[in-house]
């Protein structure tokens, strides 16, 4: 894998959202993310696109998981790289 698990994880999210992630803290509630609306409806659509980035089946991941930034890489860390 060239990208890591966080680099992935940023880029889909910022596919989602349609703004760049470039200067958010990785541990900052993205739902306080300015300028883009994270909500319920947005959430499912980051569960979404991450369980297909990652090749995941879906219903792996729930929008807790992708709270943050760091929440959704240790989540789909856990998930997909050996322990």
């Amino acid at each position: 894998m060239t990208e890591t698990a966080a680099a992935r994880v940023r880029a889909v999210l910022e596919g989602a959202l349609g703004h760049p992630l470039t200067a958010w803290p990785d541990s900052a509630p993205l739902a306080e993310f300015p300028s883009a609306a994270y909500d319920s409806l947005m959430q499912l659509e980051a569960v979404t696109r991450l369980e297909k980035e990652f090749g995941l089946e879906p219903g792996a991941l729930d929008t807790a998981d992708v709270a943050t930034l760091t929440a959704a890489t240790a989540r789909l860390r856990a998930l997909t790289e050996p322990s």
